[in-house]
């Protein structure tokens, strides 16, 4: 090949998905975040993030998306796997009110079954937008998915509750730091969120007062409770669960941990 033309084709938004993860500042992503809000790969309908922008005007060399009804498939329908791909990017890149923002919206947990089709425990391949011009499947799900769109819910599921990295060394020594992403909404009415952590043990954390955990005005944990399964229980000032008992926790040795948020 002695040269070739590029030709620039519509929006697809695995280009913001990679822009954000590059971005050097919050106020960079967050410009990102907004510039993608505006545009077509935004359903305003839904609320959600379609693959790309129209097709209608590209070369049916694009591939088989072109094909397509509009709405479905490659051609503009929100496929979950990248759309969680986007917002897991806005989630790591520190933009934490337009992540829980989108959340209601996009991830199926908290969709309206009557819409979407089907039980909103199960996820699937995509959705199909209000680009279709059949009104009836706007907000559907079609074709049931375990993987691909897995990875990215359980990577946000782990940064929300267990914060970006916690298990970390320090002074030579494994430590456990529990910083959860959370609002306050998400607490129940006694204040309370919990989640079984890498399999093995149950962890609750207490927020009376259901602050976001996040922000100007976070709460943070004040103290931790790990109770082993012979009832024997250690307990820890702050976030900071240390040696040798977090190296413990990460081999399932810990029943349940309950960490007081204030």
């Amino acid at each position: 090949m002695l040269k070739f033309e590029a030709h620039p084709v519509t929006y697809f938004l695995e280009g913001p998905v990679k822009a954000i993860k590059l971005s050097q500042n919050l106020q960079s992503a967050k410009a990102i975040y907004e510039t993608v809000k505006k545009s077509e790969l935004f359903d305003r309908k839904l609320k959600m993030y379609k693959t790309c922008a129209p097709l209608k005007n590209e070369s049916m060399e694009l591939g088989r998306g072109r094909a397509f009804t509009p709405g479905w498939l490659e051609n503009e329908s929100v496929f979950t796997h990248m759309e969680f791909k986007y917002i897991l990017e806005v989630l790591k890149a520190g933009l934490y009110d337009e992540f829980f923002s989108d959340m209601k919206n996009v991830l199926i947990p908290f969709l309206d079954p009557a819409v979407y089709g089907r039980s909103t425990l199960e996820n699937s391949s995509f959705i199909a937008s209000s680009a279709n011009p059949d009104p009836s499947t706007h907000g559907k799900g079609y074709v049931a998915r375990l993987s691909g769109s897995t990875a990215e819910i359980l990577s946000m599921w782990i940064i929300m509750m267990a914060g970006k990295n916690p298990f970390r060394i320090k002074e030579d020594n494994l430590i456990l730091s529990l910083n959860p992403i959370l609002p306050g909404w998400l607490f129940d009415d006694d204040g309370k969120v919990s989640f079984r952590f890498l399999g093995k043990t149950d962890i609750t954390y207490v927020n009376p007062a259901k602050k976001d955990t996040y922000g100007m005005n976070k709460g943070a944990i004040s103290n931790i409770k790990v109770t082993l399964p012979d009832d024997e229980i250690y307990e820890y000032a702050g976030n900071i669960i240390p040696a040798p008992f977090a190296s413990r926790i990460r081999s399932g040795e810990a029943a349940s941990i309950t960490a007081v948020i204030e």
